[in-house]
C-alpha cells in the first residue's frame, strides 16, 4: 500500500509520513514551514540549511565547477556548499573549495545572500546561499574532486545565465556584474 502525503509537492515535509516522535502518520501542516503531530503535539519546524559559494578570480576570468552529481548534473556552478555544524560560513567556503578544486582561498569578501531551492533525492531543502568573492594567484594544484567534474575559467560577461544550475548563483552574478560595471546598470 503506498502512502499519498497531504502535504504540496513543494514544500520540504512534502515526504513526511511518519511523526519522528512518536511514529503515527496524524501529520498535519502547522505553518508555512512546520508539521504538528495530532496524536503527541511534536512540531518540527524546516529552517533553512545554510550554503556558500565562491566567484573566484583568477587573471580576470571566474573559475566555475561542471557539476559531476545530480541536482543540476552537467550544470555549472560556483564552488562551494553546505555549512557544517559549528563552522564558519567562511571556513565552510575554504574547505568546500578545497575538497572541490583542491585549491585554497584566503580573504573571502562577502558579496550577497540569495534564497535557493535545492532538491536532493526527492526533498526540496530551503536553503540561504551566501556568495564571497575570492582571488587566487595559482591554480597550479587545480583538479576537479568530490562533485564536480570539470571546470572552466571564463570572462564573468561571458556566462550564459541559463547554464548556471541554480537562480541563487544566477542572481549572484547578476549582482556581481552589476557592482564590476555600474554604469551599466
Amino acid at each position: 500500500m503506498s502512502f499519498q502525503s497531504n502535504f504540496r509537492k513543494d514544500t520540504p515535509f512534502s515526504n513526511f509520513i511518519h511523526c519522528p516522535r512518536c511514529g503515527s502518520t496524524c501529520l498535519c501542516q502547522h505553518d508555512e514551514r512546520a508539521i504538528r503531530c495530532t496524536a503527541c503535539n511534536f512540531v518540527l519546524y524546516f529552517n533553512c540549511a545554510t550554503a556558500t559559494a565562491a566567484l573566484i578570480i583568477f587573471q580576470g576570468k571566474l573559475l566555475l565547477g561542471v557539476r559531476g552529481r545530480e541536482p543540476q548534473k552537467g550544470m555549472l556552478d560556483f564552488p562551494g556548499g553546505f555549512v557544517e555544524f559549528d563552522e564558519t560560513a567562511e571556513n565552510a567556503l575554504a574547505r568546500e573549495v578545497r575538497e572541490e578544486l583542491n585549491i585554497e582561498i584566503s580573504a573571502p569578501v562577502y558579496l550577497a545572500s540569495f534564497p535557493n531551492n535545492y532538491r536532493y533525492a526527492d526533498i526540496l531543502y530551503k536553503t540561504t546561499d551566501l556568495f564571497f568573492i575570492c582571488h587566487v594567484d595559482d591554480i597550479c594544484s587545480i583538479k576537479a574532486m568530490d562533485d564536480v567534474a570539470d571546470y572552466l575559467l571564463l570572462a564573468p560577461e561571458e556566462v550564459d545565465l541559463e547554464r548556471l544550475a541554480f537562480a541563487s548563483g544566477r542572481n549572484a552574478l547578476q549582482w556581481f556584474l552589476k557592482l564590476s560595471n555600474p554604469g551599466c546598470a
